[in-house]
């Protein structure tokens, strides 16, 4: 148990799928915050992680590149609603 103490104080565990890496990005850092992870992780996951609680600030690649691919499909979404909703702009369905 004091490895895995000690990969938590050293933030190689990921946050979100809670196992050990080598590399990982530092969830408040400078990338971590210019890719919004603290907000993804909250908007599409529904966990809140705040640099004030006990738990890992990192995230390993695998579990970022889930929440990146999460993220482009729910703009891809969010962007395909918008324009159906612009089309519709007062059409009916012509019945």
């Amino acid at each position: 148990m004091g490895s895995l103490e000690r990969a938590m104080l050293c933030g190689f565990i990921c946050r979100l799928c809670s196992e050990m890496h080598r590399v990982v990005l530092h969830i408040y850092g400078d990338e971590g915050i210019r890719l919004c992870v603290s907000e993804k992780i909250s908007r599409y996951l529904s966990i809140n992680v705040s640099q004030s609680d006990p738990l890992p600030k990192t995230i390993c690649s695998n579990c970022l590149e889930r929440l990146e691919n999460q993220h482009k499909l729910m703009v891809v979404m969010e962007r395909a609603s918008n324009l159906l909703k612009s089309r519709q702009g007062g059409q009916g369905c012509g019945h």
